[in-house]
């Protein structure tokens, strides 16, 4: 083979990695960051409202954020039965049932701090006004939050509600009462549970409520509990309540037994 022959042209290679110049728009840039950018935020966000701080089995049948399939009968005037259905370790969906027809359907998830729950029902006042509610709300732990109280857990209900209220008659022509004015309103208030013995818990709970068309209210209850095993709970409570529509005080014993 000739020298010629042996000089073979071989082309150009792409430029050192130091040396190439990129062109990239710095709006064309964002546009290729931004999206691994939102998925590591909602990545960040999902890890933390799944992040349960401690699980079902540690906390007390009375806790409000317990997540657990339950069922309960309940007598104060007449006879109700409740329950919840978990799904998961997070959600669950809630109801009660009276004699009466009176009735609660809601469902709540369980976030690190609070649980979150959405509710209807219908219920009604000792002057036989019936009272409608849709409320969105829940209750933060302040133990989670930091705050220190020994053996007393200490929670804090909180949330929007909207009621609409109806006037009984006794024109018997007339097939529905009479439309009340409704309001929305927002709530805030305390919840206390301290256990007396392994046996025996108290709690007890208050609560105010402010809204528009000057719509304002009260309620308040206390009680014992006693586990009668790990599954089983005999409570008994007196329970009352006050606002714009009307009043209602309850004294009631209860059974629960969680599956």
């Amino acid at each position: 083979m000739t020298e010629a022959g042996a000089r073979m042209h071989v082309p150009p290679g792409p430029p050192p990695l130091s040396r190439m110049h990129v062109s990239m728009p710095p709006l064309a840039l964002a546009g290729h960051i931004a999206p691994f950018r939102l998925v590591g935020i909602g990545m960040a966000v999902l890890a933390l409202a799944c992040a349960a701080p401690c699980r079902a089995s540690d906390k007390a049948p009375e806790d409000p954020t317990k997540i657990v399939t339950k069922a309960g009968l309940s007598y104060a005037d007449e006879i109700a039965a409740s329950g919840s259905l978990a799904v998961g370790t997070k959600f669950k969906f809630n109801g009660r049932a009276t004699e009466s027809g009176q009735w609660s359907l809601g469902a709540s998830y369980l976030f690190p701090v609070t649980i979150l729950t959405f509710s209807a029902g219908e219920s009604e006042l000792d002057n036989g006004v019936m009272q409608t509610q849709y409320s969105l709300g829940g209750f933060a732990s302040l133990a989670e939050l930091g705050v220190r109280s020994g053996r007393w857990q200490l929670f804090v209900p909180f949330g929007y509600q909207y009621t609409r209220g109806e006037q009984p008659v006794t024109d018997v022509e007339m097939q529905d009462g009479l439309p009340m004015q409704a309001s929305s309103s927002g709530y805030i208030g305390l919840f206390v549970l301290r256990p007396l013995s392994p046996r025996v818990s108290f709690l007890a709970r208050a609560t105010v409520m402010r809204g528009t068309h000057d719509y304002s209210g009260t309620s308040a209850y206390a009680g014992l509990s006693w586990h009668l095993s790990a599954r089983d709970t005999v409570g008994l409570r007196a329970s009352y309540v006050d606002n714009s529509f009307g009043q209602k005080e309850k004294l009631g014993i209860s059974y629960q037994h969680e599956f």
